[in-house]
């Protein structure tokens, strides 16, 4: 290769060969692109995202993003209390949602997917594509910080958890949709989730 066809490579990198770039989704400081749907109340505490039941309005509750995402790799960590029961949407079409039946989000014909974080359901254990592919196996644990990373591609997600491949699904409908977060219950309870460190690279 000659000298001036390696400079037309390097002139040409910037547009041709620009890699994809790692945007932050939470800033630490407020919920812009973001809102709440159905129950559950949402915090920002020392520049964390925390999820807790909301005792006077019982059941689930979600925040979504703003922007629908197709192909993406998303990096977050998580914190859940002992018993708890929270999950991260993807691909979730922007819709009323609601707290029951196939209002909720990742159920019913215009649905998304869920990605388990939960300790306790042996159906659906923490990296559980949500009733439709359990774990290869279970990683992490309750309080403590785990580290998500949720690659979507076409049809496929791969899960992986504190840096090990957890899960693999083929069989993703949806094309595009919010990405979101779950506080779980139908009934008034203490246990509470906390996200940080929420970033994403589409692809």
């Amino acid at each position: 290769m000659t000298t001036l066809t390696r400079r037309s490579l390097l002139a040409m990198a910037p547009a041709a060969f620009a890699q994809p770039r790692q945007e932050p989704l939470f800033n630490g400081k407020n919920l812009d692109g973001w809102y709440r749907a159905a129950f559950g109340i949402w915090r920002i505490e020392n520049g964390e995202l925390t999820g807790t039941s909301d005792h006077t309005l019982p059941g689930p509750g979600y925040l979504m993003t703003q922007r629908a995402f197709r192909d993406f790799d998303l990096r977050l960590e998580f914190w859940i209390s002992r018993g708890g029961n929270s999950g991260v949407y993807i691909r979730e079409p922007h819709r009323a949602w609601g707290s029951k039946g196939d209002l909720r989000p990742a159920h019913g014909k215009s649905r998304g997917y869920e990605i388990q974080i939960d300790y306790n359901d042996r159906k659906n254990l923490t990296g559980s594509v949500y009733d439709l592919k359990k774990p290869d196996r279970v990683l992490g644990g309750e309080e403590r910080w785990n580290r998500y990373r949720i690659v979507c591609r076409a049809k496929r997600v791969e899960i992986w958890l504190n840096g090990e491949q957890a899960n693999a699904f083929d069989g993703i409908e949806s094309a595009e949709g919010a990405i979101g977060f779950q506080i779980h219950g139908q009934q008034p309870h203490d246990h509470r989730v906390k996200f940080r460190n929420i970033e994403i690279i589409s692809l």
